[in-house]
């Protein structure tokens, strides 16, 4: 609702000068509406009925009064508050701020707001004209009776937004004009989300222009004695589908008790309709764009009054007919046991008028009215929500992103709490990240909080799972221990928001490394359908967030699997202890104990939830329709900012790839912070992205490739467990004056060891044979990467500036050429 909907606007005096009329300006006039008023108007001369629209509050926002012109015909005329500046009759120009016959804000209101808040849960009875209504209310008092402004030409500069997610029933003029009117507020209806959109069929006899508020013709009455009440209701109560969208398969209507199926029968005899399923709108065919897909887009309303839509796959109903109806059934629309091929032939048969683009995975998609972000659920947020929608075989998809409570709930029981605590505020954060990745172009990823048992890693889970929804296992939180596979659909139904991976121990240690790349790929396994063609794989963007008490690489050495560099790049292990001796605390916030902080965050994420992305993502869509420009370099200034406060000079790529990640994290929480949805002061969630990269990168040892780390790593251990098993001590041996050595006792021998004389004293150093160094020093490494690293790191000492072994005179084996390492590598704590 604009501005000039909620306030009264103070008007500035007319000068003097500008009360005097100018050359060729006597017609100038100025209007300046403004909604709501302050007071209710009085009865324009010569009207004889006024109606006043007012909002839910019951303020005035605007009117219509009945003018009689004296030949039996009247007009209805708009009646608004605001400033008027005209020049009248006489020449003289008016300045006058009060009730004018003008029309009002825009969009216009509808009439019967104050009705509709006051009874949340009842019908809304849709008919033309405001004495209509008044006449429809009294007759049908338990439904909300309501018209719109300015007839059928007029229904688009109508707000229908009100109407959103509540049960309509039109009742037209019997006329054409009617029904242009019905047809087009149908199309309104349909465009801001109302539910089940019904229209009443207009019993033949009336008299043209007939409506509620004209008496009925007697031969409808025909001396049955009952009164128009009686007569109409039934009309009202059996009102079928509105359909102008819809073409019905033969012997299908959908009326006010649901979807019945009429079969002709046979001689005289008419078998009684067959029920089918509760209520239901068809809302449109949907398909991918390219014509494959088909599936048919339905709404309805639990029982509880809450509103689910469903595009359902039409290739569903040539499979188990039972599936559809127990999906529907699963989300409060009741279905009948026996009418399960009904349901299945509706669903194949029906047609609509209206086509929608169908994805298959949520998040960002381009439409012709911009960017449109689609949630798990089907809400679509952006200027495109009604050209595409999200399909999926389940009619229960994104339950896990629902909502509860308010974004002030949310924000001073649960994300107050993160600040000074590096690791919540770092995952509240990361869960904000998800929508960016598309806008900033980074690659999925993720982050793997570890460390030991009751240390506050799965409320860290909790809190950022809460910004979505249900923060808890019953909602955004899923297990590792689920396959590669199952994951997959998981994946394209959270895309571009955030995944939450619980306890990594629980994972198959055999697949624990092909679901992290796998994740951080963005596309599933491709698979064969059954005549061997390529099934069309599934895609997303995703930032997810993990726990667990082992490590990734300790995970896969379980199942004898060695992690890969760019598997540690892609899920990266933050270390869930703080240092602080709270686990992942910092700051307790008045809390006794971290054991009592994390328990009221475990009970605040299941009770306050999924507000905060509604909130973040309006902002964003609007921004990225208006502002994408500046949005992209809000997002790098604050990439450059990371890198200068906490990226090393001269590290590797790898090292770079995931402070990219920590920098879109901290954008985030800055974004969040500056759309008022995290209540933290400005730069609280780059210190938190800071702090945890730092953690990460001293754990990781170095700020160079991980592979060359981990070559170092690796000839470390070597010497560790065989220095002296299996390298041949050169000072002592031996040989014979035909040259032949007197005795060897190295079995299975890597090498040589020698003591060698420096400025500093005596050194040790190691010489690798070299296929020794190639099959078990560097397994698993590019064994000459591997050796330029050790290299590089000055321990190794090449023969000269091309080659990295160098040719040994050894007593009794000749001269080999080895890999001189110095044995200082056992005692640098950075290598």
């Amino acid at each position: 609702m604009s501005d000039a909907m909620t306030h009264t606007k103070a008007f500035a005096p007319l000068s003097e000068a500008e009360k005097k009329p100018r050359s060729g300006e006597d017609s100038h006039e100025v209007w300046e509406p403004a909604s709501p008023a302050p007071a209710d108007p009085t009865l324009p001369r010569g009207a004889s009925a006024l109606w006043i629209y007012r909002n839910a509050a019951g303020q005035p926002l605007c009117a219509r009064f009945r003018k009689d012109t004296g030949d039996g015909r009247k007009t209805v005329l708009p009646y608004a508050y605001g400033r008027r500046i005209w020049t009248d009759s006489r020449g003289t120009r008016q300045d006058i701020t009060g009730w004018h016959i003008k029309e009002g804000v825009k969009p216009l209101p509808l009439y019967g707001l104050n009705r509709l808040a006051a009874h949340p849960e009842e019908t809304v009875l849709l008919v033309e004209g405001e004495k209509t209504a008044e006449a429809a209310r009294i007759l049908f008092p338990d439904y909300v009776a309501m018209t719109s402004q300015g007839g059928s030409k007029s229904t688009n500069r109508n707000d229908w937004r009100p109407l959103a997610g509540r049960r309509v029933v039109l009742w037209p003029d019997a006329d054409d004009a009617g029904q242009s009117w019905a047809d087009a507020v149908i199309r309104s209806l349909r465009d801001v989300g109302a539910h089940i959109v019904r229209q009443v069929v207009l019993p033949s006899g009336l008299p043209s222009g007939w409506d509620l508020a004209d008496d009925l013709p007697k031969e409808m009455i025909n001396g049955s004695g009952l009164a128009d009440l009686d007569i109409l209701r039934p009309y009202l109560e059996n009102a079928p589908l509105a359909a102008p969208n819809v073409e019905m398969p033969p012997g299908y209507v959908m009326a006010g008790g649901g979807l019945y199926f009429q079969s002709e029968g046979s001689g005289d005899i008419t078998p009684p309709p067959v029920w089918i399923a509760a209520p239901f709108d068809v809302i449109a065919e949907t398909n991918d764009g390219g014509g494959f897909g088909w599936g048919l887009l339905i709404r309805w309303q639990d029982r509880d009054s809450r509103v689910h839509e469903w595009s359902i796959p039409k290739k569903m109903v040539h499979g188990e007919g039972r599936d559809i109806a127990g999906e529907l059934e699963d989300a409060g629309l009741n279905c009948s046991i026996s009418g399960t091929r009904y349901l299945r032939q509706f669903i194949a048969s029906v047609h609509t008028k209206l086509r929608l683009r169908c994805v298959n995975r949520a998040g960002w998609h381009p439409t012709q009215g911009g960017h449109s972000f689609i949630l798990p659920g089907g809400q679509t947020i952006g200027t495109g929500a009604r050209s595409v929608v999200f399909q999926s075989s389940r009619a229960t998809t994104g339950r896990e992103f629902a909502t509860a409570g308010s974004l002030g709930d949310w924000q001073r029981e649960i994300a107050a709490y993160a600040v000074g605590n590096s690791r919540l505020a770092l995952f509240i954060s990361a869960a904000f990240a998800g929508p960016l990745l598309d806008i900033a172009s980074e690659q999925s990823g993720g982050l793997h909080l570890v460390g030991k048992s009751q240390s506050g890693k799965s409320t860290s889970a909790f809190i950022a799972g809460s910004v979505w929804g249900r923060g808890d296992r019953e909602g955004q939180i899923r297990a590792w221990r689920g396959t590669a596979n199952g994951l997959e659909g998981v994946a394209a139904e959270t895309s571009d928001t955030v995944l939450i991976l619980d306890e990594m121990g629980q994972a198959d240690a055999r697949e624990v490394g092909e679901i992290a790349d796998m994740l951080a790929n963005n596309t599933g396994k491709q698979r064969a359908s059954r005549n061997g063609d390529a099934r069309q794989r599934k895609t997303w963007r995703v930032l997810f967030l993990s726990t667990g008490e082992v490590t990734l690489a300790a995970k896969m050495g379980e199942a004898g699997k060695r992690v890969m560099a760019g598997q540690e790049v892609r899920l990266v292990n933050i270390p869930a202890d703080t240092g602080a001796g709270m686990g992942a605390f910092e700051n307790l916030h008045g809390m006794s104990s971290g054991g009592d902080l994390a328990d009221h965050l475990r009970t605040a994420s299941r009770t306050y939830y999924g507000t905060a992305s509604r909130v973040f993502l309006s902002h964003l869509v609007q921004d990225r329709a208006n502002k994408a420009e500046d949005l992209e370099q809000a997002i790098k200034a604050i990439r450059k900012r990371f890198e200068a406060a906490f990226v090393p000079t001269g590290a590797d790529g790898q090292v770079r790839s995931v402070a990219g990640r920590f920098a879109l994290i901290a954008a985030a929480g800055e974004l969040a912070q500056d759309y008022g949805v995290l209540p933290w002061k400005h730069g609280e969630a780059l210190d938190a992205a800071g702090i945890c990269f730092t953690a990460w990168l001293t754990e990781r040892g170095s700020a160079g490739a991980s592979e060359d780390t981990r070559a170092i790593k690796q000839v470390r251990a070597f010497i560790e467990q065989h220095g002296e098993s299996r390298f041949s001590n050169m000072t002592r041996m031996k040989t014979t004056l035909a040259g032949e050595p007197v005795e060897t006792r190295t079995i299975n021998r890597a090498g040589f060891k020698r003591k060698v004389g420096t400025t500093d004293g005596e050194r040790w150093e190691y010489l690798f044979l070299s296929e020794t160094w190639k099959a078990e020093v560097c397994k698993g490494l590019d064994a000459t990467r591997a050796a330029k690293a050790v290299r590089d790191a000055g321990y190794l000492i090449p023969a000269d500036a091309k080659n990295l072994t160098t040719p040994i005179r050894v007593p009794g084996e000749g001269r080999p050429r080895v890999y001189v390492v110095r044995s200082d590598i056992m005692d640098d704590e950075h290598a």
